[in-house]
């Protein structure tokens, strides 16, 4: 029974396994897991980040400039209502000797100067019969004083009465002050006050505070897209270097020289680029001394350490008088002629879904059915003997051109249980099949020299054909090893 020439280690093998089995590119692993993905709106990053900006300036100023106007709104008022009882209590106390000395013109001279007063709209004066005396509009003089009809009292006292009502569209203040002369009431003083001044300056402080939020919104809009680009350049860089890491590219780099998050994340993609590069070229380098079937079933972790049993067929394929031609030619021509002539034989065997376990010597030892199981594994073999057949007319065709000795092998195959898997050491393991049919296998084909032809295959695997081939039955062979004769078949095409 062959060696195996593939050795690699436990502790490798995992080691490489761990780094390597769950790489697959993103299309797969999104076809794999049943995963579609739905393109939705892209909004570039700087985008976000000056809407987000505008909006928090928008609300921070808001609010704030609510908060301030309604306080200032609260002061002013405030200020106006201590303004309104003031002058009202300066148009009383300053009427009571007028107005018992019917003195109209100083009366008039009293609301006059009390209405120049910018929030002021008018005053007046009543004796205690509801009569003006006095008004700042003249034509109201000798009317009864009749109250507003929506007039609301803010505030009730005794001697001072606060009301509100709106007059012409317009919010205004009433203060009612009782006129009294040593105790008795001999009339009361008027006076209604505008908020219009007041509110005109929040509505002016509104539009200045707007323009300067409008102004603040800009630069802060402006700043975010400068900001939001300076973060998202670097960002799209990373994305596109990562899609085409995901396409098999593991030469990608980014050039990001940043001293921040985003400086570490493009070194830390550099280095996970460069660590796959590395395991990529150790897979690459890997498949080439265990075959890629055998590499992806190790990486994968589905090939059992203690083997496993199964159905497969086996191919052995020798050299015919190499012992001379080694003899007969130089190590550098031996090995030319051996690399074009596994090169050829590799190519059939691999178009046939089989794997080529080893090289030893001039010997080539070939599986059909293992690791990756083929259940048209016999059927594969024998073609792949045939194709063998053709590729070494071929190359023998041209070493016979360039003046070089063609080659001849013989071909044996046999089908049966194995036990495939890995072997060996605790420290040194070889993948490769045990069992009687691999020693069987290498008997037939010891066998094409005592029947003078290329390729001979077992009974067992004629039973697992499921095509049409040209085969010649042989008389029952004894081989070693083995007590009862064997039936074996000469495959003609």
């Amino acid at each position: 029974m062959a060696k195996n020439s593939a050795i690699i280690s436990p502790d490798e093998s995992q080691a490489v396994s761990k780094q390597l089995s769950g790489h697959n590119p993103p299309s797969e692993s999104r076809k794999k897991n049943g995963v579609k993905w739905r393109r939705t709106l892209r909004i570039p990053i700087f985008v976000k980040l000056a809407t987000l900006s505008a909006l928090l300036i928008f609300l921070v100023i808001s609010s704030i400039t609510y908060l301030i106007l309604e306080r200032q709104k609260e002061q002013f008022t405030q200020e106006l209502m201590n303004l309104g009882e003031n002058m009202a209590g300066i148009a009383a106390n300053n009427s009571a000797d007028k107005l018992l000395g019917e003195e109209e013109l100083d009366l008039f001279r009293l609301v006059n100067d009390i209405s120049g007063n910018e929030h002021v709209v008018y005053v007046f004066i009543t004796d205690k019969e509801n009569i003006i005396k006095a008004h700042s509009n003249i034509e109201e003089v000798n009317k009864t004083y009749t109250p507003p009809r929506d007039l609301a009292f803010l505030k009730n006292g005794k001697n001072l009465k606060i009301g509100r009502f709106f007059k012409d569209n317009e919010d205004v203040f009433l203060f009612e002050k009782s006129i009294t002369y040593q105790g008795l009431t001999i009339g009361k003083a008027y006076l209604i006050i505008s908020q219009k001044n007041i509110l005109q300056r929040i509505e002016s402080a509104k539009a200045y505070i707007l323009v300067i939020t409008l102004i603040i919104i800009g630069i802060g809009i402006l700043l975010s897209i400068i900001f939001g680009i300076y973060f998202s350049r670097p960002i799209r860089k990373l994305q596109e270097s990562a899609k085409a890491l995901g396409t098999g590219d593991f030469d990608q780099r980014v050039q990001i020289k940043r001293n921040d998050e985003i400086g570490d994340l493009a070194s830390a993609f550099n280095e996970m680029a460069e660590g796959l590069s590395e395991r990529e070229k150790i897979r690459e380098t890997f498949g080439k001394y265990v075959t890629p079937e055998i590499r992806d079933e190790i990486l994968s972790g589905r090939i059992p350490f203690d083997g496993e049993r199964r159905m497969a067929t086996v191919l052995f394929c020798d050299l015919r008088d190499f012992t001379p031609y080694v003899e007969g030619h130089s190590p550098e021509e031996v090995i030319k002629g051996l690399r074009s002539y596994f090169t050829a034989m590799q190519q059939a065997i691999s178009s046939n879904n089989g794997l080529v376990l080893q090289y030893v010597g001039d010997e080539i030892e070939t599986v059909f059915g293992v690791p990756i199981w083929d259940g048209d594994h016999a059927q594969k073999a024998i073609m792949a003997a045939l194709d063998m057949r053709v590729r070494l007319e071929k190359l023998n065709r041209i070493r016979t051109a360039e003046g070089l000795t063609p080659f001849r092998h013989g071909i044996g195959i046999h089908t049966g249980e194995v036990l495939a898997g890995n072997t060996g050491s605790e420290d040194r393991l070889s993948y490769t099949l045990i069992g009687n049919t691999v020693n069987l296998t290498s008997r037939i084909e010891g066998l094409t020299k005592k029947f003078k032809c290329d390729i001979l295959t077992s009974e067992e695997t004629v039973k697992g054909l499921t095509g049409s081939f040209n085969l010649k039955k042989a008389p029952p062979q004894m081989v070693k090893g083995y007590s009862k004769p064997i039936t074996i078949y000469q495959v003609i095409g």
